[in-house]
């Protein structure tokens, strides 16, 4: 008994499990127009991430702080752009999150690994094209929603930077994340400020919400061997 009792004391959560119920409960939330029910689950995604991040790196060197701190600002910004009143001090949370996302890629692999022009160059076209596309709709937000693209695109480079900085694991769980959550913002641009999308919310969650995971995977992923 006393063995049993043991092993039960040092089961740890799978937080996983928790952040895709939670994603679960937020998507049936928007799927079925509870609104009460996607507003009470959307705080708790970058909480349970978190949680499953710090469960899973405790130890390791001091870059994850940085990914601490982008979590944190990415929970600030769900929780302002839950309200469509709150766009601009969620995109600054965002924003910041990106800043922090950059510094976590640059200590783990980004500083010696082989950023390719076909990188850079991906990017560059699609803000290119996303910024002439949804310019018209601005509407005196040109500024801050330059400086975010720039930073979101730069958080897109800066994962791919960490091409033979890091084991091939983490390295294509980080882009893939990367991509898709220059996807999901791009998404969220064109519905707000050129064209409707139909089911834009729950197309944009589920990227996002994918982005988040795969980015923070891959992280925890840097510390095993390739």
């Amino acid at each position: 008994m006393q063995g049993a009792g043991t092993r039960l004391a040092d089961m740890k959560p799978d937080w996983r499990i928790l952040y895709a119920l939670t994603a679960a409960t937020l998507l049936t939330g928007l799927g079925l127009d509870l609104k009460w029910l996607y507003v009470a689950a959307k705080p708790l995604l970058m909480i349970v991430l978190l949680l499953h991040f710090v469960s899973s790196t405790q130890g390791l060197p001091a870059w994850r702080n940085l990914v601490i701190i982008a979590l944190g600002f990415s929970w600030a910004g769900d929780v302002f752009l839950i309200s469509g009143d709150w766009f601009v001090a969620g995109l600054a949370s965002f924003l910041v999150a990106h800043i922090f996302y950059i510094a976590a890629y640059q200590k783990t692999g980004a500083s010696i690994g082989r950023l390719q022009p076909l990188d850079v160059l991906m990017f560059a076209l699609l803000g290119t094209f996303l910024l002439w596309f949804i310019y018209p709709g601005l509407d005196g937000l040109e500024a801050p929603v330059f400086a975010y693209a720039l930073v979101l695109l730069g958080m897109g480079v800066w994962a791919f930077k960490r091409r033979g900085g890091t084991n091939d694991t983490s390295f294509r769980l980080v882009a893939t994340g990367a991509i898709l959550f220059v996807l999901s913002d791009s998404l969220i641009a064109v519905n707000r400020f050129a064209h409707a999308i139909p089911f834009e919310r729950i197309l944009v969650m589920s990227i996002y919400m994918t982005a988040q995971y795969l980015i923070v995977q891959g992280l925890i992923k840097h510390a095993e061997k390739a």
